[in-house]
């Protein structure tokens, strides 16, 4: 770092957006006492052309090496200042921004502290900007191709805005088949739509786009390179099926004779799984009761957690040997639904809506009145079992807010008083 360098500092009153809140006048007689500036000036619009000229003379007449402007935020106007710069003949990265509106003006109210505040982005702007050294810009070619990591909901709507926008796009699945975790629902929240009928089409649409190569049953093993020329080397697994001749109908699946077993150790030397025998009965049932399904595991779990209230530990490994799949794998399913537990949860789930309607309207008040009255915080379960206090993020209900659900059902406009009669009603039950 060179201890030479002759610094200009601009601060700006941006209007009012700045000076009603900072003392201008005292961060650039702050400024003026740094080390390496030269010279502090304050405008009411540095973005302005007016502004704009008084930087670009004064880096031609004290010689400046460095320039610093505070005001807004760099994404307004930090291109603008680089300009300047370089119109000036000075390397247009040899400036620094520091941001005294967005970040200081604007979520301050004590006058004084907003300005001590604005201080030190100024000093910590000088400070930085002599270890900036000037670079210059490059063209270089670039390929107009990308590649989507994952055939989700996501990955599937991104992969064909970038199509149809005319780019080439490679879509990478490690899973046999697109979809994701959406292609496992029934509905979507909060509409309540068909899943299959907003994902199936898009699926479809990926498999005939022109412009999507898909490429399922592969992963990522290498990325090297920069934005614009990444080479990546992906992984295609075996297929053991001719995809030209796929139908996707799922025969081969029943009338295959390879079955998957776990590969650590002969499954006939295993320890048994310990489990309680009316947890042995339920999971049992459930799994005779699914057994006909492709994959019962999600429904076979629904049934368990809607039994117990939770998952049991025993329960996850006994239906992993049941089901021959690994005990990771179950865990991912187990751990993947919210309204899956693998701690015990209350009779009653009591859920509290903290979306913007019902914390503008005191969803937080109750919360606490709750955590008081039950005397658990949200995520917590009371110790005799009878209550599990949770939040949620919207329930649906804006015009009934502040609103709490009690085993699905709704409890709107609550006050103190209301809610206490509403837990009333349960703990009496």
């Amino acid at each position: 770092m060179n201890n030479d360098e002759r610094i200009g500092v601009y601060i700006c009153h941006c209007g009012t957006n700045i000076a009603q809140t900072v003392d201008v006048a005292a961060v650039a007689d702050f400024a003026r006492t740094l080390p390496g500036v030269v010279v502090t000036k304050e405008y009411k619009y540095m973005c302005s052309s007016p502004g704009q000229e008084l930087i670009k003379k004064d880096i031609a007449d004290h010689q400046l090496t460095r320039v610093v402007v505070s005001s807004c935020s760099p994404l307004m106007h930090e291109i603008t200042f680089r300009n300047v710069c370089e119109d000036a003949g000075l390397n247009r990265f040899l400036f620094q921004m520091s941001n005294i509106r967005e970040q200081c003006s604007w979520v301050h109210m004590d006058h004084e502290k907003a300005t001590e505040k604005a201080k030190r982005l100024v000093a910590a702007a000088v400070r930085r900007v002599k270890h900036h050294r000037p670079m210059e810009e490059r063209e270089v070619a670039v390929q107009p191709k990308a590649m989507v990591v994952g055939a989700g909901i996501a990955g599937i709507e991104a992969a064909l805005k970038m199509a149809d926008a005319g780019k080439k796009v490679y879509l990478v699945e490690r899973e046999p088949s697109i979809g994701g975790h959406m292609a496992k629902f029934d509905k979507t929240f909060p509409t309540l739509d068909c899943a299959a009928c907003i994902l199936t089409p898009k699926m479809v649409a990926v498999g005939q786009h022109k412009n999507i190569e898909l490429m399922t049953y592969s992963e990522i093993e290498h990325v090297a390179g920069y934005v614009g020329n990444f080479k990546v080397k992906v992984r295609r697994k075996a297929r053991y099926v001719d995809e030209k001749k796929c139908t996707g109908c799922g025969q081969c699946m029943t009338r295959c004779p390879v079955q998957y077993r776990p590969t650590n150790g002969d499954a006939r030397r295993r320890v048994p799984v310990e489990i309680r025998p009316e947890l042995k009965v339920a999971v049992d049932k459930a799994l005779d009761l699914h057994r006909h399904e492709r994959a019962p595991l999600i429904s076979v779990l629904q049934d368990i957690n809607l039994e117990f209230r939770y998952l049991p530990p025993e329960a996850l490994k006994y239906i992993s040997r049941r089901l021959g799949l690994p005990l990771s794998r179950v865990y991912h399913v187990a751990t993947f639904y919210t309204a899956f537990s693998l701690t015990p949860r209350g009779e009653h789930a009591v859920k509290v809506c903290v979306g913007t309607s019902c914390h503008i309207r005191g969803a937080q008040r109750l919360l606490d009145a709750l955590g008081e009255r039950l005397e658990i915080k949200a995520g917590e379960t009371t110790k005799d079992l009878k209550f599990t206090l949770e939040t949620v993020n919207c329930l649906g209900a804006c015009a009934l807010s502040p609103v709490i659900v009690i085993d699905g059902k709704y409890h709107g406009n609550l006050n103190r008083s209301k809610l206490e009669k509403v837990l009333k009603r349960y703990t009496q039950e």
